[in-house]
């Protein structure tokens, strides 16, 4: 590593996992990474300093990547009960300078920078340049985010994208939509799309043919469901993977994604090959007289694990200029 290199403990702080790694924000590296399940830690401030404790010294600057909006004040993570402010964050890093980002927005900085290496490509054509692109995904939520060409460089666009309403398409959608949504006003595509929405439609699904079921995990579904063993499980993934095609071809509709479309979180990268089917592809292409720009998009699925952390780098880079 040169001795001017600008190094920096970067982090990606999802429902599920928290990701750590020190970077040279301007070369982009990343070493000494880590992984750890949120499960195990009460706090952030813990999973930072089990972290810290690991690494052989305290950067001076430090970015996070966080699954929940980005405001002034209190940070609150989504899908997990942790709490902080940038406060908290410098006191547990050491770092003199802070950056705090969304999580997909962080990845959709990541985008410019990723190889074939990192990607897994579904279909489409090639990506337009300097065309919006989109970076959506399910994991212990549902992500948005888009990125943008401007005069100064790549701008991430970071959304609340998951919470929107869940658009139903027939008699038999809306009658499982219904079993979930048990009387809630509102039901958002998050609640369908999304780890703990594989788990809903499941049960949902073995609740409409009278079946009592034990309740299983996001792993035990996919994993059943790719191996045939459980007929439910099967039916959840392919309606899942339906579900991910309709919302992706919406989102990039909105964002005029002639850039690509890239499918994030952690769920996506365990079902490549639900994801080439006709299942994934057909509800993303069916947008009646759109049809033709959507069949042009690449869409590739995100496999690397550190994209988030790359992105953070990204941020605090530009951020704080050389």
């Amino acid at each position: 590593m040169k001795g001017n290199s600008r190094q920096a403990l970067v982090a990606d702080i999802g429902g599920t996992h928290a990701r750590f790694a020190i970077s040279d924000i301007d070369e982009l590296t990343v070493t000494n990474f880590a992984v750890f399940r949120c499960n195990m830690f009460t706090s952030l401030k813990a999973a930072i300093e089990a972290y810290m404790g690991s690494v052989p010294h305290r950067p001076a600057m430090a970015s996070f990547a966080i699954a929940g909006p980005v405001t002034e004040g209190e940070l609150r993570l989504t899908n997990l009960p942790w709490s902080f402010t940038r406060d908290d964050l410098r006191r547990a890093t050491g770092a003199e300078r802070l950056h705090v980002v969304n999580d997909f927005e962080a990845l959709a900085l990541s985008l410019p920078y990723l190889t074939a290496h990192d990607l897994h490509k579904l279909g489409g054509g090639e990506p337009a340049e300097g065309r919006p692109r989109v970076v959506l995904g399910p994991g212990t939520g549902l992500g948005v985010a888009g990125l943008v060409a401007a005069p100064s460089g790549w701008v991430g666009m970071p959304t609340e994208g998951g919470h929107v309403s869940f658009p139903v398409e027939s008699g038999e959608e809306l009658e499982i939509v219904e079993q979930i949504r048990a009387g809630e006003g509102h039901l958002s595509a998050e609640r369908l799309i999304s780890g703990p929405g594989l788990s809903r439609l499941y049960a949902a699904l073995a609740k409409k043919r009278g079946r009592h079921v034990e309740p299983r995990s996001v792993q035990e579904i996919v994993e059943r469901g790719l191996a045939k063993e459980d007929p439910l499980a099967e039916l959840a993934l392919q309606l899942f993977v339906k579900w991910l095609g309709r919302f992706a071809g919406d989102v990039a509709l909105l964002y005029g994604a002639g850039g690509g479309v890239y499918l994030g979180g952690g769920i996506a990268p365990r079902i490549l090959d639900l994801l080439a089917t006709d299942a994934f592809r057909g509800a993303f292409l069916s947008k009646g007289r759109l049809f033709s720009f959507l069949e042009r998009l690449p869409v590739q699925v995100i496999k690397s694990q550190d994209a988030g952390l790359r992105g953070a780098a990204v941020a605090l880079s530009a951020a704080i200029p050389v």
